[in-house]
């Protein structure tokens, strides 16, 4: 019989995984930084259960790149402009589905360049 955290885990498992596939084909359908702007309410619903279940499962760099892209797409639903957030956003989300293949490289490279593209919005 599964302990209640493996249940847990193994739920929280499959929940990030659909997040993540959903934010990917709603980036399929993007191709600038402005189709990124208008469907940004859509992706920051599926960033923001992210950036809470990552943690709780052992994932911490997932939740971590998740909340800096929970604070980006807030800004773009606040009716600002980012550039090269389609990019940004991209290249997240590939982080992410990685990550949770077992590979978790690049985690620094990504957050710094995240964090010093967008230094004034995440401060």
């Amino acid at each position: 019989m599964k302990t209640m955290s493996e249940e847990f885990k193994r739920v929280a498992t499959k929940e990030v995984n659909e997040e993540i596939t959903s934010i990917s084909k709603i980036l399929q359908d993007c191709n600038d930084d402005l189709s990124v702007t208008k469907k940004a309410t859509m992706i920051q619903k599926h960033v923001h259960k992210i950036k809470g279940l990552a943690p709780m499962m052992g994932q911490e760099e997932i939740g971590v790149i998740a909340a800096l892209n929970d604070k980006i797409l807030k800004h773009l639903i606040e009716g600002n402009n980012l550039n090269d957030v389609f990019e940004i956003l991209s290249e997240s989300n590939n982080f992410m589905k990685n990550c949770m293949q077992g590979s978790r490289t690049l985690f620094n490279e990504l957050k710094q360049k995240i964090e010093t593209k967008y230094s004034k919005i995440l401060s």
